[in-house]
């Protein structure tokens, strides 16, 4: 039968991981790395980080498969720790990206509101409403999350 909460409730278990140094070696060279941190508009850049759907998995995607085991389950992954030090990096490349042209990086946005456009949806714009939930309270919109040292959040990488 269905469990009493749903299935959400408290289910311990070992964490699993299945390391992968070919998945590094492909998708998060420097040589790669690189080619992310050249791009010159937000759409390119995020295809390469992201990488481009049917053809590769990117950098992002990389980090995650090369850790393997539960940090490859979309819904899994956040169990790993190693998932909050791979975002961090994921946030960091972004952050650098932009402070190669911070005038027109900053506030840089492309694409849809949903991922993939799966469900179709409006192209996003930096007034649309990010619900955080329990990660961060209030509502707030694209344009007070875009930077790392102004409006709600200051920290700078070194």
């Amino acid at each position: 039968g269905k469990p009493p909460d749903g299935g959400l409730g408290y289910n311990p278990r070992c964490l699993k991981r299945d390391i992968n140094p070919t998945t590094a070696q492909r998708f998060n060279n420097w040589t790669d790395i690189l080619s992310i941190l050249s791009q010159n508009n937000i759409y390119d850049f995020q295809m390469q980080l992201q990488g481009v759907p049917g053809i590769g998995i990117g950098a992002h995607g990389g980090g995650h498969y090369t850790i393997g085991g539960d940090a490859s389950d979309l819904f899994a992954s956040p169990s790993d720790p190693a998932f909050f030090a791979h975002h961090g990096q994921v946030d960091r490349m972004w952050t650098i990206w932009q402070n190669l042209d911070p005038v027109h990086r900053t506030n840089a946005i492309a694409q849809t509101r949903t991922y993939l456009d799966l469900p179709p949806s409006a192209n996003a714009t930096l007034d649309d409403i990010v619900e955080l939930g329990y990660a961060g309270g209030q509502q707030k919109t694209i344009r007070e999350l875009m930077s790392v040292v102004e409006g709600h959040f200051c920290y700078i990488y070194i």
